[in-house]
């Protein structure tokens, strides 16, 4: 089978932008909220297998790494929600009473490849994680519903603040502790089916506090919610704010430097990456700074030939990437 290279888009919500033309004239565009499904090759068919994680009345901490070349189409969206979706078997809607988890805390950030994928956990988060949802919540009784080829998506899981995603590997992590009442399985994809291991793939620990684990697990189909970033005078806020500069000298050696622009303040990271995704080193490590233009010397005199990559990210979340070459 060819893999579909972009995520496809199930529908798309209408929804107005408000933006002030230089006369400072309210403007009212048209912009889309749109429902992305992972693996994309299985929006529209059930899944190969089953996995209990996401909605088990039982502890868990469970990662879902994505390749990048089937999320090209949420590239610039902020991610808002996810959900999930019950088996063709299932016989009723779930739950069948409200049920409430104590924490259930969703974790975004980019990843290492799916095909890297390590069993301790940190060891795939590629930069900062960001929790996007943390808390109790509270599941209302019939929110995954049962039926239909393939089985509807449940009600979305809220974040509390958006994931804005801009390119990379995703790594989605969520850590829960359970409730009581009766799990639910949701449709996934089996770690035997073509795909797995390269485009996506998956690991999973039975405890909320989890730092590593034995065990691959099936991908759980998911669906996430996104939109283009809130706009104004079509810039994003953070594009607004916050700048990153092409290095300079560029090719380079051993020494050159990364200037950065920060107009509002804000927590943060520069890390520098090899052509593998492996973080080489981390210059600023979440570092709370006030507003003005920064200059970092970056040595590389203990690096080999070649091309690396350098990110800015505010807040926890990546802002920009850009690519540099050190020539010996």
């Amino acid at each position: 089978m060819k893999y579909i290279l972009s995520v496809l888009i199930i529908f798309a919500l209408l929804f107005a932008v408000t933006e002030f033309n230089a006369g400072n004239t309210a403007v009212t565009k048209t912009a889309y909220a749109a429902l992305y499904v992972v693996p994309p090759t299985y929006a529209g068919v059930q899944g190969t297998g089953t996995f209990l994680g996401p909605l088990s009345n039982a502890q868990r901490t469970y990662q879902m790494l994505i390749r990048d070349s089937i999320l090209t189409g949420l590239v610039g969206q902020q991610i808002t929600a996810l959900t999930f979706r019950l088996l063709a078997s299932a016989s009723s809607n779930w739950p069948a009473s409200d049920v409430t988890f104590t924490n259930y805390d969703i974790y975004l950030s980019q990843s290492v490849a799916p095909e890297n994928r390590s069993f301790t956990f940190a060891q795939n988060v590629v930069g900062i994680q960001k929790r996007v949802r943390s808390g109790s919540l509270t599941v209302t009784a019939g929110s995954f519903p049962f039926g239909g080829s393939p089985t509807s998506f449940g009600t979305d899981i809220t974040f509390d603040s958006a994931y804005v995603y801009n390119g990379g590997h995703l790594l989605i992590e969520i850590r829960h502790t359970g409730f009581s009442g009766t799990s639910a399985s949701t449709d996934a994809i089996l770690t035997s089916t073509a795909g797995y291991g390269f485009l996506f793939s998956a690991c999973w620990a039975s405890s909320y506090t989890a730092t590593s684990t034995t065990t691959q697990g099936n991908f759980v189909v998911t669906r996430l919610n996104a939109s283009p970033v809130t706009a104004i005078g079509n810039e994003s806020e953070t594009a607004v704010s916050f700048s990153l500069r092409q290095n300079f000298p560029n090719p380079f050696n051993p020494v050159t430097n990364i200037t950065f622009e920060i107009k509002k303040s804000a927590d943060v990271t520069l890390i520098i990456y090899d052509v593998s995704g492996s973080e080489v080193e981390t210059l600023i490590n979440n570092e709370s700074m006030i507003t003005g233009t920064r200059t970092i010397i970056f040595n590389a005199e203990k690096l080999s030939t070649g091309i690396y990559f350098y990110s800015l990210f505010i807040d926890g979340q990546k802002l920009d990437t850009k690519k540099m070459m050190l020539i010996k």
